[in-house]
């Protein structure tokens, strides 16, 4: 069963929250979406990391609700329903878990998180360490693999392997207190903003899983790096105030303002643009796409696959995202904020995930 509902988000409002933003963030053509089963999800989505002994305490508890995560994921995945849509929601919990596990003991040293990394990757295969960290990503990843085709579970663990990866070269950043150019965070940041595992999921959740040949086309690929590179624009916007509140250096209008020698409200426009210019080649790339294969030699099965592939899992994850970093509170600075509530979709201000989450 799959259905989908308008969402009930707020509407987006000034940049920062002081109005230092120089004009309204982007407007992205795509409908809100959210899973009608976004409620009964809320309910019961606590139930998975306590099963693995997360949550033990009432604070701890209390924390992770901050994360809105079932919400995230309903827009996410705004077709998938019951078991599925608790797959969904586990994903975006677990990223939550991780960056959280960076931001206490793992993430001393760059040493540390490349252990942490090598035992959750572990999961990747179905192997499990002991840790319940890596734990709950092997459940996770066995669920998400169940019956699905060859093609996709091989692009989707290299993309979990490219996205634990990277927050080895995060952490090197971190420890050394030197934050990035702007082109190496960038690169780096394309893999840790978490984006990939996201679109991989939403082609399972909303059945419209696409053979390599067909994930290869030229119009796609620039769709997916512009789906990655409008969220980390928008994820890095919204934390900009507490980011720069917490000390965080890695973030991209910071290092827009390093890289050109350009005031902050300058720099923010120029996060924008950039933003802009992503949905400008998202969009364009889609309608090429679109009238490429009208004329192509692919069957009415497979365009109506790419049809759905593009406005399922691209344009949901855009607009999922977008929807998510507008209505939550988390990014918004304030005095005595701790370091737990700079999470981002799934942009924390440590490990930098999309993270909430």
């Amino acid at each position: 069963m799959t259905s989908t509902a308008a969402a009930t988000v707020p509407a987006t409002g000034s940049v920062t929250e002081d109005g230092s933003g120089t004009r309204a963030p982007v407007r992205v053509p795509f409908p809100r979406r959210i899973s009608t089963d976004f409620r009964p999800a809320h309910e019961r989505h606590l139930a998975w990391p306590k099963s693995f002994g997360f949550l033990s305490s009432q604070e701890e508890e209390t924390h992770h609700l901050k994360g809105q995560f079932p919400l995230i994921a309903a827009m996410f995945y705004p077709n998938a329903t019951g078991a599925e849509l608790d797959l969904g929601v586990d994903q975006q919990s677990w990223y939550f878990l991780f960056d959280d596990a960076l931001d206490e003991q793992w993430g001393l040293s760059p040493e540390r998180v490349r252990h942490l990394v090598g035992l959750v990757k572990e999961g990747i295969g179905g192997e499990a360490s002991p840790l319940p960290l890596a734990g709950a990503f092997a459940d996770m990843r066995r669920r998400s693999c169940r019956d699905m085709p060859e093609d996709w579970i091989r692009r989707s663990a290299a993309h979990w392997s490219s996205y634990l990866d990277h927050h080895v070269h995060e952490a090197h950043s971190r420890h050394t207190g030197t934050p990035m150019p702007l082109s190496t965070y960038l690169r780096v940041r394309r893999h840790t903003i978490g984006v990939a595992p996201v679109i991989d999921l939403a082609e399972r959740l909303s059945s419209c899983v696409l053979p390599d040949h067909l994930y290869a086309l030229p119009h796609l690929s620039i769709m997916r790096e512009m789906t990655k590179t409008f969220i980390i624009c928008d994820n890095d916007i919204v934390s900009l105030d507490k980011d720069a509140a917490l000390g965080e250096r890695n973030n991209l209008v910071l290092c827009l303002e390093r890289e050109y020698g350009i005031s902050r409200p300058a720099a923010v426009e120029k996060a924008l643009r950039r933003q802009e210019e992503a949905l400008e080649l998202f969009t364009g790339a889609h309608r090429a796409l679109l009238a490429a294969t009208a004329t192509s030699l692919l069957d009415p099965g497979e365009r109506d696959l790419l049809r759905r592939y593009c406005t399922e899992a691209l344009q949901t994850t855009l607009r999922g995202a977008y929807d998510w970093h507008h209505a939550s509170t988390r990014y918004r600075a304030r005095a005595g904020a701790d370091r737990h509530d700079t999470t981002a979709f799934p942009g924390p201000t440590q490990s930098r995930s999309m993270r909430h989450a």
